[in-house]
């Protein structure tokens, strides 16, 4: 006898849609299909009619910025909101301690940290600024690591702002080299924006007396994404690197990254939930100030687009835990970024499925499918497959609430989606059979989050 049992669902996949559900035994999914072959179990849970899809995997946060604390207190509360917006599985960077130094003992006691107090599994996403984190490259591969991330755009007093060290190609040659020594799972990836031209444009903004959000975009147009993303392609494509790039803004970099793809297979891009439903000018002003920034509607058209025809591989929230005072500063010494994890889901299904810009395939390939191919975590997670992980949502398509602050249960004491109704909300989660959230609500006493890193 199975442990649960699914009923009454519709199952949905990268390949289609079909009536039944499913039952869990051992924490996987043991059986698939018609309700009426399936085992019996000694929970049953009615879906309702409503979907029944793999959870989502998240493969872009950002816990507790500098501090052990925070990142502590964050990986509790931001995956409970992971949870109750569908997600099961988190991708965040750890970087509390001295970002200069070797990074190797913060990712394990981040390891420790997160299957303490997270509710859903996670993985790490490590930034690299140095000789150091080079050198170290082997060890954190042994730990499970294996994505290494280029913050290009942060120089200057940006970087001192979030204490990183500048980096040049030089350094991004060198990175890209040893990660194709290594083979997968080892893949680089990169902030791609070019940062002299926007040290210019920030002067004379800021000269102006601008200080506006509409100047923020201003200062960080697409051309500089665009062309850093093409840099960053042509050097993959010469040293045979798997490349990741993320958050991308702009409809020029959509048709960049859709050339490069067709000359190499293992170049991926993401885009997030915010350059999707959020332009300049929102009326949230400076709370949505964001690296890239926001931009237009063509732009959003586009990446739409992107999502629909495959050139855009995923989405993920870039998710930051920033409070009100932080964005008092004003536009120029603010910091960039805000929380959103739960939002992902409801945004893409309200605004994409209901509005025709996605279907329900599509949102499974870019939300579970298609990162945990590219992080290697297939087919363990990322599909409802006999044998994967029970990583499980509910969503009921039809279900109407309102994001904000209360509803998202993030610990950011704002929210740029404030008020807004959405259409699509998530019933119930699974993570690895451990039923997280019932009827909307959290109903797990403990985390029971595992480390899903590809080796550690």
């Amino acid at each position: 006898m199975e442990e649960i049992k699914i009923v009454n669902g519709i199952l949905v996949t990268s390949q289609g849609k079909t009536r039944g559900g499913l039952t869990i035994g051992g924490g996987k999914i043991s059986g698939l299909g018609d309700d009426a072959r399936l085992s019996r179990a000694r929970k049953e849970i009615d879906a309702r009619g409503c979907f029944i899809l793999p959870g989502i995997i998240d493969p872009h946060t950002h816990l507790g910025r500098d501090k052990e604390e925070l990142f502590r207190t964050q990986c509790r509360s931001e995956s409970i909101s992971a949870a109750l917006g569908g997600i099961t599985t988190m991708m965040t960077t750890a970087r509390f301690g001295n970002p200069t130094e070797a990074r190797l003992a913060a990712y394990r006691k981040a390891k420790e940290i997160g299957r303490s107090f997270s509710f859903i599994d996670f993985k790490f996403n490590a930034f690299m600024t140095n000789q150091k984190h080079l050198d170290e490259i082997d060890a954190l591969m042994e730990e499970g690591v294996s994505s290494f991330k280029l913050m290009m755009a942060y120089t200057r007093e940006e970087a001192k702002q979030i204490g990183l060290e500048g980096i040049d190609w030089g350094y991004a040659y060198k990175l890209f080299e040893r990660i194709s020594r290594l083979g997968p799972p080892a893949m680089a990836q990169i902030h791609c924006e070019e940062p002299e031209i926007i040290h210019l444009l920030r002067n004379q903004l800021m000269e102006k007396g601008r200080a506006d959000i509409a100047a923020w975009t201003e200062s960080r147009p697409s051309l500089c994404e665009t062309m850093q993303l093409c840099d960053a392609a042509v050097l993959a494509q010469a040293l045979k690197t798997p490349l990741y790039i993320v958050h991308i803004s702009a409809k020029e970099s959509v048709e960049a990254l859709r050339f490069f793809k067709g000359k190499n297979p293992a170049i991926y891009g993401e885009t997030c939930p915010h350059y999707l439903t959020l332009q300049r000018n929102p009326a949230c002003g400076i709370l949505a100030k964001v690296n890239p920034p926001l931009r237009d509607l063509p732009d959003q058209d586009r990446i739409w687009a992107g999502l629909g025809e495959g050139t855009l591989d995923t989405v993920g929230s870039d998710h930051v835990v920033y409070l009100r005072e932080d964005k008092e500063k004003g536009i120029w010494k603010a910091p960039a970024g805000f929380g959103a994890i739960g939002a992902t889901l409801p945004l893409l299904v309200s605004e994409g499925i209901h509005k025709g810009r996605l279907t329900w395939e599509q949102l499974v390939r870019a939300t579970s499918e298609n990162v945990a191919k590219i992080f290697h975590l297939f087919p363990r997670k990322g599909c409802l497959q006999i044998g994967s992980d029970a990583d499980v949502i509910i969503v009921d398509p039809e279900r109407e609430w309102i994001l904000g602050t209360e509803t998202l249960q993030s610990s950011a004491d704002f929210s740029v989606y404030e008020g807004k109704r959405v259409k699509g909300k998530v019933i119930n989660t699974f993570v690895r059979g451990n039923l997280i959230v019932d009827e909307g609500r959290l109903i797990a006493e403990k985390a029971i989050g595992e480390y899903a890193g590809t080796r550690g």
